[in-house]
């Protein structure tokens, strides 16, 4: 049985230990197998309760890195083999830092709701930007969840859910392909349900340490009760660090953007360049360290755009987020359906093209190889838990966008209460999903 426990101080390897059963095995360079997702789930978060102010030291003009090569451990030039997981073809890509393909775990299960002519899609290509990143794989259209692996154990994060195994999401309809081409997570909207409420949680099968990952999501659960998430995540959580690149809970219109590492993960404030601010809590929010900030971490809230998070983001049929992770640091970027950059649609990237990011991690006093590594992207949408559903949440509002409580807002004096008996209130709980691409460079990791 995975632990529940996340606030224990229990050794990491023995909560590792108790997955090996329930996890896939993934292949990597070097040779030797990679236990894939080791760590069960989520940090539990704390309430953040009110962005930082900016300081007067903001820079127009980031200084240049300080790049500690010396932890990098992995070569610039290696070159690995990529089995596609939703074919039988192997194809080799040259790639910089370690990248590996789960071999084991692709789901079989034939989808009884997917439309056999939904459109896969294909590179629209057109013009040379001579960009340094090329596409290694693009996970869309039917072939979707074949590369992922599907969670079916308890929430680690003590939701009020039930994740689902693949054929009870196929068979149940909380997952389908539709007309579109896009990619459907839904939950259970029955009204009334006991113990939790049906969803998906799925583990990306690629493992990667450095590279430039776009998701693009035309929709994202949403609501009171809800804890929707896109992130990455690596072994031996936290040293393996991790990435919450698309998150927030309830009503919030505001994207939490995280980083959550072993100790000695620092973020420096005169070097970053980004539009949203690092937010407060009951720790130093420039230390990533989760064991040294009760899982708080560092983080970024967007409080520039209006359309980064949930009500907002459906609004405008959301759009890409993109995360590059090379020698720099971690930068995060949002464009909405509206502003997506060309290269992007032709699948050549230029993130020096991008301007500001939404989030900035530099890796001044944080090597991205050192404290991140072995990689792989999650998607996952939870109920109540450690974070929305904690009293001083539920019960609050006031930040993150969101100026009315849950509480008042639904009338029920808990989240849990409030999951459990209202199912019709969950039917914008869902996520629509164009594309997850990969891309990596030989010269900027």
């Amino acid at each position: 049985m995975i632990p529940t426990n996340t606030f224990a101080l229990l050794p990491l390897a023995a909560m590792a230990l108790s997955a090996l059963s329930a996890q896939p095995v993934s292949a990597r360079i070097g040779g030797g197998a990679l236990q894939h997702g080791l760590r069960s789930g989520k940090k539990a978060h704390l309430p953040v309760m009110e962005p930082v102010k900016r300081s007067s030291s903001d820079k127009t003009k980031r200084k240049v890195k300080k790049r500690k090569t010396s932890c990098v451990a992995r070569p610039n030039n290696a070159t690995a083999s990529l089995t596609a997981s939703s074919t039988s073809a192997t194809t080799s890509t040259a790639l910089g830092n370690e990248w590996g393909v789960n071999t084991e775990s692709s789901s079989t299960w034939q989808a009884t709701s997917t439309s056999s002519s939904a459109p896969a899609a294909t590179s629209t290509a057109s013009s040379n930007y001579n960009s340094e990143w090329k596409l290694t794989e693009n996970w869309s259209g039917n072939s979707f969840f074949d590369h992922w692996s599907f969670w079916s154990w308890d929430d680690p994060t003590h939701g009020t859910v039930k994740y689902v195994d693949a054929g009870t999401a196929w068979n149940e309809g909380l997952i389908s392909i539709n007309s579109k081409g896009n990619a459907i997570m839904k939950v259970d909207t029955t009204e009334h349900v006991s113990g939790g409420r049906k969803s998906v949680r799925i583990h990306g099968n690629l493992v990667y340490t450095g590279g430039l990952v776009l998701m693009d999501a035309l929709h994202m659960p949403h609501g009171c009760g809800t804890w929707p998430a896109w992130w990455s995540n690596g072994p031996n959580w936290p040293y393996g660090g991790e990435i919450d690149i698309l998150e927030g809970v309830n009503a919030f219109s505001q994207n939490q953007i995280s980083l959550h590492t072993g100790s000695g993960c620092k973020m420096v404030e005169s070097e970053t360049e980004q539009q949203g601010k690092l937010t407060t809590g009951s720790f130093d929010q420039f230390n990533c360290a989760s064991y040294e900030t009760s899982n708080q971490g560092c983080g970024v809230r967007d409080t520039y755009h209006s359309d980064g998070y949930g009500e907002g983001y459906n609004a405008v049929g959301g759009g890409v987020v993109a995360m590059k992770w090379d020698a720099e640091g971690i930068k995060i970027w949002w464009f909405n359906r509206n502003s997506i950059p060309a290269d992007i649609t032709a699948e050549q990237p230029m993130p020096s093209t991008w301007g500001t990011p939404v989030a900035d991690f530099p890796s001044t006093d944080c090597d991205p190889y050192k404290y991140f590594y072995d990689h792989f992207n999650i998607f996952d949408t939870t109920f109540c838990g450690d974070w929305a559903g904690a009293d001083n949440v539920w019960n609050y509002a006031g930040y993150a966008g969101q100026d009315q409580s849950c509480a008042a807002m639904t009338g029920y004096a808990t989240c849990s209460d409030y999951v459990l008996n209202k199912g019709s209130a969950f039917n914008d709980a869902y996520w629509e999903v164009a594309y997850v691409k990969y891309f990596n460079s030989t010269t900027a990791l």
